[in-house]
C-alpha cells in the first residue's frame, strides 16, 4: 500500500488563514509545510492529476535542480513569437500605482467572495516550499507546466523575491512574497517571467504585462490560475 505524501485537514473557511499562518510558523520545527487547497474537488482534481505523472519525486527534484529557468522562458517566447506575438501589444502602457494588490483566496468563493463554510488544508513533509509540486505531482494538463517546471520556477522565485507556495488548488497556485519587486523595472521584468510561466493570468485576466507588473509592485501575495 502506499502512502500518499502529503495529508488534509477539514477546516471551517473563517479560521483558514489562522491556522495556515499558525502551522507556518511551527513549519522550522516541524518540518510539515502547510498549505490551503480549497473544496473536496479541488483535494480529488489534485490526487486524480499526480496518477497520471510516474516519475518519483526525487526524480522531479533532480530534474527541477538541474533546470535552466532562462532558457525555458526564452523558449516561450520564441513559441509564441511563431504565432504573432507582439511585445508591445502584450506590454502595454503603465497604469500608475494600483493600491489593491492581491490577497490568499482559496478559502472564498471564486465568484462571490464569500468564505467559504469549509476549506482543506493540506501538509506535506519536505525540507523547501519550492519542493511542493514534485510531492503533490502538480501540472502537465492544458497549459499547466509540469512538476519539474513548477519546482524549478519556484525555487527561483524563491531564492530572487522569497515567494513561497501557500496554496494549490485543482487548477490555483497562491503564494506569499517577503521580498516583492520595489520598482518598476524589476516588477516588469518580474511580470514576463511569470506570463510565460501562466500566460491566462494576462491574456484570461489582467490584459497586459503592464497591468500585471502593477499589482505585482510591493505585493505579498502572487496568483497563478490555468484554464
Amino acid at each position: 500500500m502506499t502512502t500518499k505524501p502529503f495529508t488534509t485537514i477539514k477546516i471551517s473557511g473563517d479560521s483558514a488563514l489562522a491556522s495556515l499562518m499558525q502551522q507556518r510558523n511551527s513549519y522550522p520545527q516541524s518540518g510539515d509545510y502547510p498549505f490551503l487547497i480549497g473544496e473536496a474537488d479541488d483535494v480529488e482534481r489534485i490526487e486524480e492529476a499526480a496518477e497520471f505523472n510516474d516519475q518519483s519525486i526525487d526524480e522531479i527534484l533532480h530534474e527541477a535542480a538541474q533546470f535552466d529557468v532562462a532558457a525555458w522562458l526564452q523558449e516561450r517566447r520564441a513559441e509564441a513569437e511563431e504565432y504573432e506575438f507582439s511585445e508591445d501589444d502584450t506590454l502595454g502602457e503603465w497604469p500608475g500605482d494600483i493600491a489593491q494588490k492581491g490577497a490568499i483566496s482559496l478559502h472564498r468563493d471564486i465568484l462571490t467572495g464569500e468564505v467559504r463554510p469549509e476549506v482543506y488544508l493540506g501538509s506535506a513533509n519536505i525540507t523547501q516550499p519550492w519542493h511542493l509540486p514534485a510531492v503533490l505531482k502538480y501540472g502537465g494538463w492544458n497549459d499547466c507546466p509540469d512538476p519539474v517546471v513548477h519546482c524549478a520556477m519556484h525555487q527561483y522565485w524563491q531564492k530572487e523575491f522569497g515567494a513561497e507556495i501557500v496554496g494549490v488548488s485543482g487548477d490555483v497556485i497562491e503564494c506569499i512574497v517577503k521580498n516583492p519587486p520595489r520598482d518598476q523595472e524589476a516588477a516588469i521584468k518580474l511580470a514576463w517571467q511569470q506570463y510565460w510561466y501562466c500566460t491566462d493570468i494576462v491574456d484570461q485576466g489582467c490584459e497586459t504585462i503592464a497591468n500585471l507588473a502593477a499589482t505585482l509592485l510591493n505585493a505579498e501575495v502572487w496568483y497563478f490560475w490555468w484554464d
